[in-house]
Protein backbone atom coordinates (compact mmCIF):
# COMPACT_ATOMS: atom_id res chain seq x y z
CA UNK A 1 0.00 0.00 0.00
CA UNK A 2 1.45 3.34 -0.99
CA UNK A 3 4.52 1.54 -2.33
CA UNK A 4 5.06 -0.30 0.96
CA UNK A 5 4.67 -4.09 1.18
CA UNK A 6 2.48 -4.91 4.15
CA UNK A 7 2.75 -8.70 3.80
CA UNK A 8 5.35 -10.77 1.97
CA UNK A 9 5.57 -14.54 1.72
CA UNK A 10 2.53 -14.95 3.96
CA UNK A 11 0.14 -17.88 3.83
CA UNK A 12 -3.55 -17.61 4.62
CA UNK A 13 -5.52 -20.77 5.29
CA UNK A 14 -9.22 -20.62 6.06
CA UNK A 15 -11.23 -23.71 6.98
CA UNK A 16 -14.96 -23.95 6.26
CA UNK A 17 -17.13 -23.61 9.33
CA UNK A 18 -14.51 -21.79 11.42
CA UNK A 19 -14.57 -18.21 12.64
CA UNK A 20 -11.45 -16.05 12.56
CA UNK A 21 -10.43 -12.78 14.12
CA UNK A 22 -7.68 -10.55 12.79
CA UNK A 23 -5.95 -8.62 15.55
CA UNK A 24 -3.11 -6.13 15.33
CA UNK A 25 -1.97 -2.56 15.81
CA UNK A 26 -3.43 0.24 13.73
CA UNK A 27 -1.80 0.71 10.35
CA UNK A 28 -0.34 -2.77 9.90
CA UNK A 29 -2.70 -3.79 7.08
CA UNK A 30 -5.73 -5.50 8.61
CA UNK A 31 -8.20 -3.51 6.52
CA UNK A 32 -5.99 -3.86 3.43
CA UNK A 33 -6.03 -7.64 3.85
CA UNK A 34 -9.80 -7.73 4.31
CA UNK A 35 -10.26 -5.51 1.23
CA UNK A 36 -7.94 -7.72 -0.82
CA UNK A 37 -9.90 -10.83 0.17
CA UNK A 38 -13.17 -9.09 -0.65
CA UNK A 39 -11.92 -7.98 -4.07
CA UNK A 40 -10.57 -11.47 -4.87
CA UNK A 41 -6.97 -10.27 -5.04
CA UNK A 42 -5.58 -13.11 -2.91
CA UNK A 43 -3.82 -15.71 -5.03
CA UNK A 44 -5.64 -19.09 -5.09
CA UNK A 45 -8.64 -17.69 -3.22
CA UNK A 46 -11.61 -19.66 -4.62
CA UNK A 47 -13.79 -17.62 -6.95
CA UNK A 48 -16.92 -19.67 -6.28
CA UNK A 49 -17.14 -18.79 -2.58
CA UNK A 50 -19.87 -16.25 -1.78
CA UNK A 51 -17.87 -13.62 0.12
CA UNK A 52 -19.27 -10.33 1.39
CA UNK A 53 -17.63 -7.47 3.23
CA UNK A 54 -19.69 -5.16 5.41
CA UNK A 55 -19.51 -1.68 3.98
CA UNK A 56 -18.20 0.91 6.41
CA UNK A 57 -21.44 2.78 5.93
CA UNK A 58 -24.12 2.82 3.26
CA UNK A 59 -25.06 6.03 1.53
CA UNK A 60 -28.36 7.43 2.76
CA UNK A 61 -31.20 7.75 0.27
CA UNK A 62 -35.00 7.79 0.13
CA UNK A 63 -35.30 3.97 0.20
CA UNK A 64 -36.60 2.54 3.47
CA UNK A 65 -34.34 0.51 5.72
CA UNK A 66 -36.46 -2.62 5.18
CA UNK A 67 -36.44 -2.21 1.41
CA UNK A 68 -32.64 -1.80 1.43
CA UNK A 69 -32.38 -5.22 3.04
CA UNK A 70 -34.92 -6.85 0.72
CA UNK A 71 -33.16 -5.38 -2.33
CA UNK A 72 -30.10 -7.49 -1.48
CA UNK A 73 -31.87 -10.56 -2.82
CA UNK A 74 -31.41 -9.69 -6.48
CA UNK A 75 -32.73 -13.01 -7.78
CA UNK A 76 -35.94 -12.65 -5.76
CA UNK A 77 -36.46 -9.09 -7.02
CA UNK A 78 -35.88 -10.11 -10.66
CA UNK A 79 -38.22 -13.09 -10.40
CA UNK A 80 -40.97 -11.01 -8.80
CA UNK A 81 -40.64 -8.34 -11.48
CA UNK A 82 -40.78 -10.95 -14.26
CA UNK A 83 -43.79 -12.63 -12.60
CA UNK A 84 -45.53 -9.26 -12.41
CA UNK A 85 -44.84 -8.60 -16.12
CA UNK A 86 -46.14 -12.01 -17.16
CA UNK A 87 -49.28 -11.86 -15.05
CA UNK A 88 -50.25 -8.38 -16.28
CA UNK A 89 -50.08 -9.27 -19.97
CA UNK A 90 -53.37 -9.14 -21.87
CA UNK A 91 -53.98 -12.72 -23.04
CA UNK A 92 -56.34 -11.48 -25.76
CA UNK A 93 -53.33 -9.96 -27.56
CA UNK A 94 -51.25 -13.17 -27.43
CA UNK A 95 -51.19 -16.32 -29.50
CA UNK A 96 -51.95 -19.69 -27.89
CA UNK A 97 -48.26 -20.55 -28.08
CA UNK A 98 -47.27 -17.31 -26.32
CA UNK A 99 -49.87 -17.94 -23.63
CA UNK A 100 -48.56 -21.48 -23.13
CA UNK A 101 -44.95 -20.21 -22.91
CA UNK A 102 -45.93 -17.51 -20.44
CA UNK A 103 -47.87 -19.99 -18.30
CA UNK A 104 -44.92 -22.38 -18.30
CA UNK A 105 -42.50 -19.60 -17.36
CA UNK A 106 -44.85 -18.36 -14.63
CA UNK A 107 -44.91 -21.88 -13.16
CA UNK A 108 -41.07 -22.02 -13.28
CA UNK A 109 -40.82 -18.65 -11.54
CA UNK A 110 -43.33 -19.69 -8.88
CA UNK A 111 -41.37 -22.90 -8.23
CA UNK A 112 -38.07 -21.01 -7.96
CA UNK A 113 -39.58 -18.40 -5.62
CA UNK A 114 -40.76 -21.22 -3.38
CA UNK A 115 -37.38 -22.95 -3.45
CA UNK A 116 -35.50 -19.78 -2.38
CA UNK A 117 -38.02 -19.00 0.36
CA UNK A 118 -39.08 -15.71 -1.19
CA UNK A 119 -42.23 -15.41 0.91
CA UNK A 120 -40.14 -15.55 4.12
CA UNK A 121 -37.75 -12.78 3.01
CA UNK A 122 -39.56 -9.90 4.69
CA UNK A 123 -39.94 -11.67 8.05
CA UNK A 124 -36.27 -12.69 7.92
CA UNK A 125 -35.24 -9.07 7.22
CA UNK A 126 -37.45 -7.77 10.04
CA UNK A 127 -35.96 -10.30 12.46
CA UNK A 128 -32.42 -9.18 11.58
CA UNK A 129 -33.27 -5.49 11.80
CA UNK A 130 -35.05 -5.96 15.13
CA UNK A 131 -32.01 -7.82 16.44
CA UNK A 132 -29.68 -4.93 15.73
CA UNK A 133 -31.98 -2.37 17.29
CA UNK A 134 -34.42 -1.06 14.66
CA UNK A 135 -38.01 -0.48 15.70
CA UNK A 136 -40.90 -1.33 13.37
CA UNK A 137 -41.32 2.39 12.64
CA UNK A 138 -37.60 2.85 11.91
CA UNK A 139 -37.71 0.08 9.31
CA UNK A 140 -40.06 2.19 7.21
CA UNK A 141 -37.96 5.36 7.41
CA UNK A 142 -35.62 6.32 4.56
CA UNK A 143 -31.97 5.57 5.22
CA UNK A 144 -30.98 9.23 4.74
CA UNK A 145 -32.86 10.07 7.95
CA UNK A 146 -30.37 8.04 10.03
CA UNK A 147 -26.93 8.86 11.40
CA UNK A 148 -23.83 7.12 10.11
CA UNK A 149 -23.91 4.66 13.00
CA UNK A 150 -27.42 3.53 12.17
CA UNK A 151 -26.55 3.27 8.47
CA UNK A 152 -23.65 1.03 9.53
CA UNK A 153 -26.25 -1.24 11.12
CA UNK A 154 -28.10 -1.33 7.80
CA UNK A 155 -24.87 -2.41 6.10
CA UNK A 156 -24.42 -5.22 8.65
CA UNK A 157 -28.05 -6.31 8.21
CA UNK A 158 -27.67 -6.40 4.41
CA UNK A 159 -24.72 -8.77 4.64
CA UNK A 160 -26.35 -11.00 7.24
CA UNK A 161 -29.53 -11.17 5.16
CA UNK A 162 -27.53 -12.27 2.12
CA UNK A 163 -26.07 -15.26 4.03
CA UNK A 164 -22.60 -15.31 2.49
CA UNK A 165 -20.29 -18.27 2.99
CA UNK A 166 -17.64 -15.84 4.21
CA UNK A 167 -18.63 -12.64 5.97
CA UNK A 168 -15.85 -10.07 6.39
CA UNK A 169 -16.41 -7.57 9.18
CA UNK A 170 -13.95 -4.70 9.66
CA UNK A 171 -14.52 -3.20 13.12
CA UNK A 172 -18.20 -4.19 13.09
CA UNK A 173 -18.83 -3.19 16.70
CA UNK A 174 -18.24 0.50 15.96
CA UNK A 175 -21.52 2.37 16.46
CA UNK A 176 -23.31 -0.62 18.07
CA UNK A 177 -24.94 -0.40 21.48
CA UNK A 178 -24.75 -3.32 23.90
CA UNK A 179 -27.99 -5.10 22.85
CA UNK A 180 -27.03 -4.91 19.16
CA UNK A 181 -23.49 -6.06 19.96
CA UNK A 182 -24.83 -9.06 21.90
CA UNK A 183 -27.19 -9.91 19.03
CA UNK A 184 -24.35 -9.74 16.48
CA UNK A 185 -22.10 -11.89 18.66
CA UNK A 186 -24.88 -14.48 19.03
CA UNK A 187 -25.47 -14.45 15.26
CA UNK A 188 -21.79 -14.97 14.51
Amino acid sequence: MGGKALLEGATLKLTKGRKYGLVGRNGIGKTCLINAISRGEIEKYPEDVHTLQVEQEIEGDEISVLQHILNCDVERIQLLEEMDRLTTLDDSELTKEEIARNNARTAEIFERLNSIGANEAESKAIQILTGIGFSQEDMQRPTNSFSGGWRMRVAIAKCIFSEPEILLLDEPTNHLDLPALIWLEDYI
